[in-house]
């Protein structure tokens, strides 16, 4: 007898390992199934009907599936990032959000040295030209070595606390633009504290955003602090598309203002559509940062754990919100 229905939204493979997970834990009554979205990411209406947990790769949460769902008491997301759910809806509607914070650290910190590397190296760039008939190793910009060089972090999170010790063991200095952390923080990791984010612009010649995406930093890559760069620094960005104004960055790689980019998330990533995309001088991977069969498994289990909890009447152990009415 099925006693809870969770709804997988955006779930890019089948739910095999999922079902496994459910007998491996001796759970039972539990029935899994893909629900449907439309272009947007919003649950199809119907798709939910009856669903008491709801697992999220991908897609939204508003206020509105939320209140059209009155079965609803739990959202788990696959992910760190939860701004693409409405939290604040979901506490007033006795709702658990939770999210798996950490899952993917080492990938995605590894995943951002091998974009900085591959800057320096022009790695996927020759590979391009390769392919399309050309050896030349002369050919493009002339990289210096990272030796040397600042890195410079805009946050310092999990993710940029494990990047430090790999951009120092390729012999580069890090600075850190952090509002949250002081000196002596920083200074256990090796780094250096920069007082404010235009100096950090100014001064490194690797930019590399690892900052949630809130209203201090929305936008925060812009014409203006792109101007302040060095015209041969580079811009990594493994953190929220929303950060960077992709109109103002695919100019100032086209004329110069910096040397090049790389990027794992773009604004309209439900389309696949940026003004990057396509640029010779920007990388460009679609948001694969985090990816690792382990770290694959982490975050689908740790998921369904948490709704699981919420529905035997536990908060989930990674839950991001507390419920303005009893669940």
């Amino acid at each position: 007898m099925t006693t809870h229905r969770i709804a997988y939204l955006g779930s890019s493979r089948p739910l095999d390992f999922d079902r496994s997970l459910l007998r491996e834990w001796g759970v039972d009554g539990v029935e899994l199934y893909d629900a449907q979205a439309d272009g947007n990411g919003i649950p199809l209406p119907g798709e939910l009907d009856g669903a008491d947990a709801l697992v999220l790769e991908w897609g939204r949460v508003d206020a509105a599936t939320l209140r059209a769902t009155p079965s609803l008491r739990a959202v788990g997301i696959m992910a760190i990032g939860y701004d693409f759910v409405d939290v604040a809806a979901a506490s007033q509607e006795g709702v658990w959000v939770s999210n798996v914070p950490g899952y993917c650290t080492y990938d995605v910190a590894l995943h951002t040295l091998g974009l900085i590397v591959d800057l320096y190296k022009k790695i996927t760039w020759f590979d391009r030209q390769v392919r399309a008939g050309t050896w030349d190793d002369m050919q493009g910009y002339e990289p210096p070595r990272p030796q040397g060089k600042r890195a410079g972090l805009v946050f310092f999170g999990s993710i940029p606390q494990a990047l430090a010790p790999m951009l120092q063991a390729i012999g580069m200095e890090v600075a850190v633009w952090a509002p949250t952390k002081d000196e002596d923080c920083l200074a256990r990791y090796g780094c250096v504290k920069v007082p404010t984010v235009e100096e950090l612009f100014e001064t490194s010649n690797v930019i590399s955003l690892h900052c949630p995406l809130v209203p201090q930093t929305e936008d925060l890559v812009c014409e203006r602090t792109l101007s302040l760069m060095k015209p041969d620094a580079f811009l990594v960005n493994t953190a929220r598309g929303g950060c960077v104004v992709e109109e103002d960055l695919a100019a100032a790689l086209r004329d110069g203002t910096i040397r090049a980019a790389a990027v794992d998330v773009i604004r309209d990533e439900a389309h696949g559509r940026s003004p990057l995309i396509g640029l010779d001088n920007c990388i460009v991977t679609p948001h694969a940062a985090y990816h690792s069969s382990d770290s694959y498994r982490e975050m689908r289990s740790r998921a369904l754990h948490n709704v699981l909890e919420a529905l035997d009447g536990r908060r989930p152990t990674d839950a991001v919100n507390e419920l303005a009415v009893p669940a």
